[in-house]
């Protein structure tokens, strides 16, 4: 079982607050795998009732959304056709729900979680202090945000996701 970090190391970045959203980043990582451990294929598929996520689904829109913010926030880009074939379903989730369905096991939601976290985590290595606090377009139409409030957000997500996933997984195990 992979292992919580209690310490928030610093010194890795040239600025040390993106250090501290980076632990967060990590530690909201890998307390979402410590929360999926040991799900089956038939639970990660599950839905409670039509039109609910499944964990499969959540998984999934985590590992999209490392996408999605390296490729707009840090890349500067839109998503191309592809891409955005590729990721709109999980990242929008609701009607695409019973398209994610698709009954991998765990390991292969691990392993693409895994590969758009270390993409996200590399395009942020080279980031400065400018960088991180540059007001960027989108959000609030007025104010727009900044990166640091972007990967806040996707720790933010990922914690609301982890709530679900953990709802869920007590709903499968008192329905089987």
């Amino acid at each position: 079982m992979i292992k919580r970090n209690f310490h928030i190391p610093f010194g890795h970045t040239a600025d040390h607050s993106l250090d501290y959203l980076l632990g967060i980043l990590d530690d909201v990582r890998v307390t979402t795998l410590q929360r999926v451990a040991g799900c089956t294929t038939q639970e990660l598929d599950w839905q409670y009732r039509e039109g609910w996520n499944t964990i499969g689904a959540l998984l999934s829109h985590m590992t999209a959304l490392d996408h999605y913010f390296r490729i707009e926030y840090l890349e500067r880009r839109s998503l191309t056709e592809e891409e955005n074939e590729r990721w709109l379903p999980a990242l929008d989730l609701g009607p695409y729900v019973p398209q994610l369905i698709s009954n991998q096991p765990l390991e292969v939601y691990i392993a693409e979680m895994e590969e758009s976290r270390h993409l996200l985590l590399e395009a942020l290595k080279n980031l400065t202090f400018e960088d991180f606090q540059k007001r960027i377009a989108g959000y609030d139409p007025v104010e727009g945000c900044n990166l640091a409030w972007v990967l806040y957000h996707m720790a933010e997500d990922e914690l609301h996701h982890r709530g679900q996933i953990s709802i869920l997984r007590k709903l499968y195990r008192d329905s089987h």
